[in-house]
This record gives structure tokens, sequence and C-alpha cells, in this order.
């Protein structure tokens, strides 16, 4: 028997898309750009270890729920009109960010939680995930890329082989941390890197009922935190260590732009968790960790697009 040509793991794409109703699988349209794309099957075994004669296994074991899980992480872009990246926008959605307009922002309704289904090919291996839910962190480094890095979880599709689909991404450039607008309590302060985990708890409903004896994926909590290396200053100029003492809220905003696209992260109440000394190739700094605390109702994050 002859061999097939090995597959390449250059040649991957992937799609998605919001679901009708969550937990029913739906046809992606969506083409997204993204970098260190996994997705796998996550079922656990069980094995059947029981009474017998011998050693060993003697018994075939059996697998769990039919879960599966995506990971990926992809630019923070705009959508070159003022809002963002149509593969973006369905992404956060399906991790609790509920969209209004170009307004992305926290809630505690699961009437407003969405569900997506992923397709990837992998150079002719169609693997796909149905009412996934998911987590995002983003993440980025002064003067370099804004990305976002998301963990989705969903019920596990067989593998089918097709055909690697048409690919057309969209193409607007990344926004860089640079050039932009960052505040902390309206003070304009110098850091070198950015991160906010939206701390999302994702757990599998699980149905009888449903395929795999899952229903969908969902969130049941969320905790943001940011993470910020802001340089050092007198206590009479920022004092960092009293902010922390005092358990004082702060308001935070990061505003960056490609151009033509801008993006806002709004904090509105900050809380510090905790301060450590750091060092930036010389320059003294804090590595901080702080909670995000709503002001009035869910608006501990709220992401605006607009024009910039």
């Amino acid at each position: 028997m002859a061999l097939s040509a090995p597959l390449l793991t250059r040649k991957r794409v992937i799609s998605v898309k919001l679901e009708s109703t969550k937990g029913e699988q739906i046809a992606t349209d969506q083409a997204i750009l993204v970098f260190d794309l996994a997705i796998n099957p996550t079922s656990p075994f069980e094995a059947r270890k029981g009474t017998g004669l011998y050693r060993g296994d003697n018994e075939v074991g059996v697998l769990g729920e039919g879960s599966g899980a995506c990971s990926f992480t992809c630019e923070m872009r705009g959508s070159g009109t003022s809002g963002m990246e149509p593969g973006l926008a369905i992404l956060l959605q399906a991790c609790g960010l509920a969209k209004t307009l170009e307004v992305y922002q926290v809630h505690s309704n699961h009437t407003n939680d969405e569900t997506i289904t992923i397709d990837v090919w992998e150079d002719g291996v169609k693997k796909s995930l149905v009412g996934c839910s998911g987590n995002v962190t983003f993440d980025g480094e002064t003067g370099k890329r804004m990305m976002c890095n998301f963990e989705f979880i969903g019920r596990w599709i067989a593998p089918t082989d097709d055909s690697l689909p048409a690919y057309v991404p969209s193409t607007t450039a990344p926004m860089l941390l640079q050039a932009g607008v960052f505040t902390l309590a309206t003070e304009s302060i110098m850091i070198g890197k950015f991160s906010l985990n939206m701390g999302n708890n994702v757990v599998l409903r699980m149905d009888v009922d449903g395929a795999g004896g899952i229903a969908y994926a969902m969130i049941t909590d969320y905790e943001p935190l940011l993470s910020i290396d802001p340089e050092a200053d007198l206590v009479a100029g920022y004092d960092y260590h009293g902010i922390w003492l005092a358990g004082t809220e702060a308001a935070v905003s990061l505003a960056i732009n490609d151009g033509t696209d801008k993006v806002t992260i709004a904090l509105a109440k900050v809380q510090y968790r905790d301060i450590k000394e750091g060092d930036r190739e010389g320059i003294q700094i804090y590595d901080i960790t702080g909670q995000c605390n709503h002001s009035s109702g869910d608006d501990s994050v709220i992401i605006t697009a607009s024009a910039a």
C-alpha cells in the first residue's frame, strides 16, 4: 500500500461562528488569523480494572464525556471601519463580553452568554468543537503587538477528512502597545507590559440527552486580574504601597490604535492585591497585580472599539 502524503503543520486554518442556539453546531464562515493553534479531545479515560485472574488490564476502558479544548493567540485588530475585527468580535462574546454596537462589557446574565462553533482544518483533516465558551487574556509589551490569548472548551466532534477551505481572514494591521494612552487614577504612568486576564470560570453543562453528555460550555463566574509593571516613584510622587495598604481603588484606562481604529480598555476600579519590587534593565519597577472591581453594576471591564 502506497503511503499518503504527510500532513503539514503549516497548512492549518480556523473558522468560527456564533451559534443561534447554545450547543447546536453551525456552519462556520469567519476565518481568523491565529498563532499557536491547538485543538484536542479532552474526554477522560476510565479504566475498568476490576476483579480477574491476571495482573494488568483485562477489560476495555471507556471514555467519559465527549469534551475538547482549543487554544490560540490572535492580534488585537480593528475592522478598518471604526470597529473590532469581525473574528475577534465573535471570540470576545464567547468569553463573556456582551456586545452592544462596538462596546464589549462583562455581564452576569446567562441569557446574554454566547457560544460558538469552532472548525479547524489541518491539511485535509477537519476537527470541530461545538457549544464553546472560553477565557481570554490580553497581553502586551510596550512597543510590541497587543495579543489576545484564548482558551475554549466545548463538545468534541469526531474528525473527518475535508479539504482545506478558502481562507480569507481580515488583513487589518495589528495594534501595538505604543502611541497610545495609559492612565492609572488619571495619572500617566510608564509601564513596560500590560496583562488583563478575564479569569472566566468555564464549565461544561452536562446533559444526559446531549451528544457526549454535554449541552454546551458556560461561564459561571469571572474574576478579571490586571498585571502591570510601572516605574517606581517616590512616596511623594505616587504612593504605591500606601494605596495598597489602604485598599484604595483606582480607575485604569488603556487606549491603543492602528491609525484607523481605536480600542479602549476601561477598568472601573482596580484594587492592588500585591506589589513586588522588580528591575527593567536598571530601572526600578513594581510588579503589581490588581483585581478589577465593579463601580456600578457589571462595569469592571468595558472594551470599546471606535474610530481612532
